[in-house]
């Protein structure tokens, strides 16, 4: 089988019909890694937008939770904080494993008994 190459005619081909659109076909195609990677980000981001406190306890109603909670219990403690662009930060979850002065430790983070808007006992 003998294979017949005609220089002219490819040259007249590329000079006339073909057009190549360099980059552009190139735009609309996405890895698909890269487009999970973006619908977890953008996920996360709506998430935090429209996260929202629990229900605004009382000094005695957070003490209580506290004390129940001390036994090994799991909890969630929801700060009474916003960040710079106004959003609720996430809530601490995890054991209550100490009290110093006016801090409670959760998750090894030291929490200020005021800052807490809500917690929930969770186990």
């Amino acid at each position: 089988m003998t294979e017949y190459f005609d220089n002219k005619l490819v040259t007249q081909f590329l000079k006339h019909d073909y057009h190549d659109r360099g980059m552009m076909k190139w735009q609309g195609f996405y890895l698909s890694d890269h487009t999970s990677v973006r619908a977890k980000e953008a996920s996360a981001a709506d998430v935090q937008l429209h996260r929202t406190h629990l229900a605004k306890m009382s000094v005695e109603q957070i003490s209580n939770v506290i004390n129940e909670a001390i036994v090994k219990k799991v909890v969630t403690v929801d700060l009474a904080q916003r960040n710079q662009d106004g959003q609720i930060p996430a809530p601490i979850t995890g054991r209550i494993t100490g009290w110093i002065a006016n801090q409670l430790i959760v998750n090894q983070k030291a929490i200020y008994i005021e800052e807490i808007y809500a917690i929930k006992r969770i186990k």
